[in-house]
């Protein structure tokens, strides 16, 4: 079940492709087609965003702008179902987007308003080492 957008958010953003893309040859519709196409949307947002906060993320201000990004991604994976050829330019650009503001998110450059810290996974903290290049490595250390 979807936390962030659900089957009419998809079908309102698709509009009258969604009954193209998510229907059998009998006429049927295909549901759990779409909820698995939201589902995988959400997972990779949960799977970076968790990265820094706690999923799934509740936060009322934050929910707007996850939702958008789930419908952006679930819309990207419908298209792929298609078979319509090339994905649109408009939703490749959409989907570039998310994704870049997923990687901010993660990087901690881009914050989710209200949501939870996730204490667990380090994403509070970050190491970074400088040094020399080194000496030694594969090649110069062959044949010894």
């Amino acid at each position: 079940m979807s936390r962030y957008a659900g089957i009419a958010d998809l079908q309102l953003r698709l509009s009258d492709l969604y009954g193209n893309i998510y229907r059998r040859l009998d006429g049927s519709a295909m549901t759990d087609e779409a909820q698995a196409d939201l589902d995988a949307a959400e997972a990779e947002i949960d799977g970076i965003v968790g990265t820094r906060y706690a999923v799934p993320v509740e936060s009322g201000a934050a929910l707007p702008l996850l939702k958008a990004w789930a419908v952006t991604l679930a819309e990207e994976l419908a298209w792929s179902r298609s078979g319509k050829g090339e994905l649109p330019k408009n939703v490749q650009t959409r989907a570039e987007t998310v994704r870049a503001n997923l990687r901010l998110i993660a990087a901690g450059k881009m914050l989710l308003p209200g949501a939870s810290q996730n204490e667990s996974s380090g994403g509070g903290s970050v190491v970074e080492i400088a040094g020399n290049p080194p000496v030694f490595g594969r090649d110069k250390m062959r044949g010894y």
